[in-house]
């Protein structure tokens, strides 16, 4: 395991991405949303994806933002096309959209169609708390997750996230997906480990904690019934509103030969100072989050906190102490970038991994 600085790990994404043609602003928003969820303990989602970003982009099936463009909406919505941008490109786009709209009309909603994997969903949501506004954000992806009563996958690992601005506690982030993550389970089975019980069916639908038997069947819905619905409801959504394809229609990343994704995003921003006096509602959510932190710990826990928090404190240390990277993570980086011609980025990792 090597200590990498946020600050380094940033700019290897950028250079990286800069390499393979995109332009230099675009490549830091890409490199911050990565980043972002390695410094919050996230790492299927950080700079763990860029060998795969950078692959698509050099086949043609993702790039930077320039095809980015409003095409449908009025007052407080807007459909946005993603041009087969780099998700995290067009999701920060359309969040600071939704933004601008919701301090002119109250509300802002922001759907988009023919994107691609946008990673961490909290980042975007944050990313409006932050702005002092309430983020909601949504996506849907590949099938992977068998629905309620089905032996095979239908739907995505859909996410959810909320961000609220809470005042002298920061922000509360609630950013969950609605199945396991396959790439989780890809790790898993590349390390020869077992996956935890209850979150995976085979092929023939039997439950398994076999990674590579799962990596053939299907991820469970988290919560049963309630997750599968709020996945369903999600993918419905984006379709509708954002003319992506269903989940089952969507291919993975990386195909042979490459294909095109129409990935979807919703995102939704309400100002909340139109419907409340800002110092009354900051005073009043303060208080709720004072009696979470005060309640009577269950065994074995030292504090109850809310969501958010425990990653927020995984960032404070990575960030003054550095992002763990597993060496084999480097080397692997490493080989992919020589294979795409970026010899100066795959000699850094080469180097950092000793």
């Amino acid at each position: 395991m090597r200590l990498v600085t946020a600050d380094a790990l940033h700019e290897f994404a950028a250079s990286c991405l800069r390499g393979v043609g995109i332009g230099a602003a675009d490549a830091d928003v890409v490199a911050d949303v990565l980043v972002h969820a390695d410094l919050r303990g996230l790492d299927a989602h950080g700079v763990y994806r860029l060998p795969a970003y950078l692959k698509r982009v050099v086949q043609g099936m993702a790039g930077g933002g320039d095809a980015v463009r409003v095409v449908a909406g009025s007052g407080a919505v807007r459909r946005v096309d993603g041009g087969s941008a780099l998700g995290p490109i067009a999701a920060v786009r359309a969040t600071d959209l939704a933004c601008d709209l919701a301090r002119e009309h109250g509300i802002g909603l922001v759907a988009v169609g023919h994107s691609t994997h946008l990673g961490a969903a909290g980042y975007y949501a944050l990313r409006a708390a932050q702005a002092d506004l309430v983020g909601i954000v949504t996506s849907n992806g590949p099938k992977a997750v068998a629905p309620i009563g089905a032996a095979e996958p239908f739907l995505g690992t859909n996410p959810l996230a909320i961000g609220i601005p809470l005042g002298r506690h920061g922000a509360f982030l609630h950013d969950m997906a609605t199945g396991a993550s396959r790439e989780q389970i890809r790790r898993a089975a590349a390390a020869g480990e077992p996956i935890e019980p209850g979150i995976a069916v085979d092929a023939d639908g039997n439950p398994t904690i076999d990674a590579a038997a799962a990596l053939m069947g299907s991820v469970l819905p988290a919560g049963g019934a309630k997750g599968s619905g709020i996945s369903l409801a999600i993918s419905l959504l984006i379709s509708m509103l954002g003319g992506a394809d269903a989940d089952a229609d969507i291919p993975l990343m990386i195909t042979d030969p490459p294909q095109r994704q129409n990935v979807g995003h919703m995102i939704v921003v309400i100002d909340p100072w139109r419907l409340q006096d800002r110092d009354t509602a900051l005073a009043r959510v303060e208080d709720v989050i004072d009696r979470v932190h005060a309640l009577r710990p269950a065994a074995g826990v030292d504090q109850v906190r809310v969501p958010g928090e425990r990653a927020a404190a995984l960032a404070r240390q990575r960030a003054a102490e550095g992002i763990p990277v597993p060496v084999k993570e480097l080397l692997r980086w490493a080989e992919s970038l020589t294979a795409l011609g970026l010899a100066e980025q795959a000699e850094w990792a080469r180097t950092t991994a000793g």
